[in-house]
């Protein structure tokens, strides 16, 4: 077999083995959403307003409470961007905790992998919440409430990079938690911490010079900056690093396989 033959083989291999995992991530979505959401009632839409609910639950009470104290900047773009990205790095951990337990049984079948079950689990929360950010924003704008954003490919950009990181979190978080109860017993006042210091609350700018460098050591930050950049319009009063976060992003990423391909992750199967 000549290097040409051997190449177009490999290529072959690859492609019939991504047909694979396609069908079996969408096997598993649906079998996610029929069993969170069941089929009585409005079933998967739950997926959908589930995070509308808390968001426009959020944006309502903060209006109450800011409504004649002068806040910095309009509340309803404000808590919109910043708790969207909450739940979405709330989500993902919450969704990616003890994922492999309740799927155990699949992984006897040999198409079904471990990285299978993180990856529908994850996207299936990164389609809700990311349908609800949406959803929220379009009817904010509709109800004049939220002005249109000034530049729509910074936003994009910035959810994506909170959507990776979100699910390298989630991934990494379910790997340990197959360990021992003691990642998910922590996990809880962790995420507690970082939520004061994640930026959802709060503006960058808004801090002394001195908090702003180890605020933005924190990676959630940078995302929800970006998103609000490009919402307000890119300027100095916002403060984010690309190179950064992709860093960030990427050394989640290998971590993340590293631990899928683990031994002790292999003998739960």
């Amino acid at each position: 077999m000549n290097k040409r033959d051997y190449s177009q083989g490999q290529q072959s291999h690859l492609l019939q083995a991504f047909f694979i995992q396609k069908r079996v991530v969408g096997a598993l979505l649906l079998r996610e959403i029929i069993t969170r959401y069941g089929r009585n009632n409005v079933g998967f839409m739950w997926l959908l307003l589930e995070p509308m609910i808390f968001c426009v639950g959020v944006v309502i009470l903060w209006n109450t409470i800011h409504k004649d104290d002068g806040f910095r900047v309009a509340v309803t773009p404000f808590i919109v961007t910043g708790y969207s990205c909450l739940l979405l790095w709330r989500n993902c951990p919450a969704r990616g905790i003890k994922a492999i337990e309740p799927n155990r049984s699949l992984l006897h079948h040999r198409p079904v992998k471990i990285i299978d079950i993180f990856i529908a689990r994850m996207m299936l929360e990164i389609a809700g919440v990311t349908a609800a950010f949406i959803t929220v924003s379009l009817a904010m704008i509709g109800l004049d409430l939220m002005a249109l954003p000034k530049d729509l490919g910074l936003i994009i950009g910035g959810w994506f990079y909170m959507a990776w990181f979100s699910a390298c979190l989630g991934t990494i978080l379910g790997c340990l938690s197959e360990h021992g109860e003691l990642v998910e017993r922590l996990w809880h006042p962790i995420g507690y911490f970082l939520l004061a210091v994640s930026g959802t609350f709060f503006m960058v700018d808004w801090l002394p010079h001195n908090l702003q460098q180890w605020v933005l050591l924190v990676p959630m930050v940078h995302p929800i900056e970006m998103i609000r950049a490009g919402y307000w319009g890119d300027s100095p009063h916002f403060h984010y690093s690309i190179w950064y976060i992709s860093i960030v992003c990427l050394s989640m990423s290998l971590l993340a396989l590293l631990l899928m391909a683990d031994k002790r992750m292999k003998m739960l199967t």
